[in-house]
């Protein structure tokens, strides 16, 4: 058995369930954000779920210069959040029409995300879902 079998049957124990509930309810503030936890009451098997589940919306910055991208940004993480979306993806490409090879917009999109309050969580998307050019976003409940 491995870990994270061994570490998904205990979150779905009631003492599991108990501990993260806990663990939760008490923290005040958000680690990536420093803005006051909104109560995000689900434990990390919800967080896994949303891990698996489709992005239900999903925001393509090609085209845009890096202060359009930062604004697209920020309306469409207050646009999703108020249509109650779980997940959603930014594609901000890979950089390689770039001068230096590097994408810009990703480092743009990355940073409004760190800085959000409506930010759970981001990773890079798998690589059949956009690889290192597209970032999932699970966005905080209730914000």
């Amino acid at each position: 058995m491995d870990f994270e079998t061994i570490l998904e049957k205990w979150e779905s124990s009631k003492e599991g369930k108990k501990v993260a509930k806990s663990h939760l309810l008490h923290k005040e503030r958000d680690h990536r954000t420093s803005q006051p936890n909104r109560g995000y009451l689900t434990g990390n098997a919800s967080l896994k779920r949303l891990r698996r589940m489709e992005c239900e919306a999903e925001l393509d910055l090609h085209g845009y210069t890096q202060h359009e991208a930062e604004q697209k940004i920020i309306e469409f993480l207050s646009e999703s959040v108020s249509q109650q979306l779980r997940k959603v993806r930014i594609i901000h490409g890979r950089g390689l029409h770039s001068p230096e090879g590097v994408s810009l917009l990703k480092d743009v999109a990355h940073r409004v995300l760190s800085q959000s309050r409506y930010v759970r969580e981001y990773t890079q998307a798998p690589s059949r879902k956009g690889g290192s050019g597209a970032t999932w976003v699970i966005l905080q409940k209730g914000s």
